[in-house]
């Protein structure tokens, strides 16, 4: 049996604090770094915020838009809420990705719309790091692949 695959709906770069995502059709991911160009990969290299992915379906019902969520990968056909810490995913032909922790909504939503904060708890995306570095595309695939069994299990925060 095939693992569950997914799809690349979007590619986003963070810029400067404050401004919009810029979309992407390509980006070259560093390992233990992230998204070349993206804000992030320069500020905590090896951290566990490399990377943000975001299912498509949360999008969705939270009516937002690529890159409204900061998110710099959306994934479509993967409940990506639902995978634990340690899971590892193939972005493309060569990008590798492990999930380190759930994306915890902050305050900051709520300057998109009142109520987003509590409205995007659990459907926030998940954070990752990346363990292969490569190019990845818009509508590349998406492939499961195994869990790491040593990765630090996080502590799901309650809804504040």
């Amino acid at each position: 049996m095939d693992s569950p695959s997914g799809t690349i709906r979007a590619l986003m770069l963070a810029q400067e604090r404050g401004t919009p995502m810029k979309r992407v059709l390509e980006a070259e991911a560093v390992e233990g770094q992230g998204f070349t160009g993206d804000r992030h990969s320069k500020k905590k290299p090896h951290g566990k915020r490399q990377l943000l992915l975001l299912d498509e379906a949360s999008l969705q019902t939270l009516r937002l838009t690529p890159g409204e969520l900061k998110e710099n990968v959306v994934i479509a056909g993967l409940p990506l809420d639902a995978l634990p810490a340690g899971q590892r995913l193939a972005l493309g032909e060569h990008v590798v990705v492990e999930l380190t922790e759930p994306c915890v909504p902050c305050s900051k939503l709520e300057r998109i719309r009142p109520g987003l904060l509590k409205e995007s708890w659990g459907q926030r995306g998940q954070l990752a790091k990346v363990l292969q570095g490569g190019a990845v595309r818009e509508g590349d695939g998406v492939r499961l692949l195994d869990v790491n069994p040593d990765a630090p299990r996080p502590i799901r925060p309650k809804l504040p």
